[in-house]
């Protein structure tokens, strides 16, 4: 009964949802602090349960793939709060693309030659290429590159969980807190989960983040395959 049920989809899927829960519930309890971000206790979750149980990932993303898919619709709802403040941003297009360009050139650069620096191995430089952007377009890209699409989510979410736990005290510290600077910067550097960040800390911070991390993905999108 139990090996039925580890097998079946839909009770990886659900699990994930209710690691997720749980993760919300402790990120609250603990005062929205940025060392637990709800995605990451979500994930220690599930990886215990998968140790525990003997279960292989294969097994788990024939559930886990379902809510892969739902990555895609997720990131375009944030459309939402960039409709709050388009018109702004229209008056500000120079600055905000110099800004994301220079921005997102400047993470990809200084990650590959770290990578092949320390490193050495190409498919890893290649799959770090893809850190900043949200986790559908750089597992798509890694792929398309011959990166490691899983060793691609997992810089997704060390470069989005560290980004959002460092990027708004650093902005504050040299006075760059600006609710737009810090919403670019949180966008392009930190992706979905610094656009989490962002959400909580005002509607413009959110609107600047989700349309720097939907920009940057577009970006290293059509630009990563061409370089790399």
């Amino acid at each position: 009964m139990l090996n039925e049920l580890l097998h079946m989809p839909l009770f990886w899927a659900m699990l994930t949802i209710a690691a997720f829960t749980v993760g919300q519930h402790v990120y609250r309890l603990l005062g929205n602090t940025a060392f637990l971000p709800p995605i990451l206790t979500g994930i220690i979750l599930v990886s215990v349960v998968l140790e525990v149980t003997g279960i292989s990932f294969d097994t788990y993303m024939e559930g886990g793939q379902y809510l892969h898919l739902m990555l895609g619709p997720v990131v375009v709802m944030l459309a939402v709060p960039l409709y709050q403040f388009i018109h702004v941003m229209k008056k500000e297009w120079l600055r905000i693309s110099l800004a994301i360009s220079l921005g997102s050139g400047t993470t990809v650069a200084v990650a590959v030659m770290m990578a092949h620096l320390w490193i050495g191995n190409d498919p890893i430089t290649v799959t770090m290429s893809t850190k900043s952007v949200t986790t559908p377009v750089a597992v798509t890209v890694s792929e398309q590159l011959g990166g490691i699409s899983a060793l691609a989510s997992a810089f997704v979410i060390i470069t989005g969980v560290f980004g959002a736990l460092m990027i708004p005290p650093l902005l504050k510290s040299v006075r760059l807190d600006d609710p737009k600077a810090m919403g670019l910067t949180l966008g392009v550097c930190a992706h979905a989960i610094g656009t989490s960040r962002a959400i909580e800390l005002g509607n413009q911070q959110a609107a600047y983040s989700a349309m720097a991390m939907t920009l940057t993905a577009t970006l290293h999108a059509v630009m990563l395959p061409w370089i790399m």
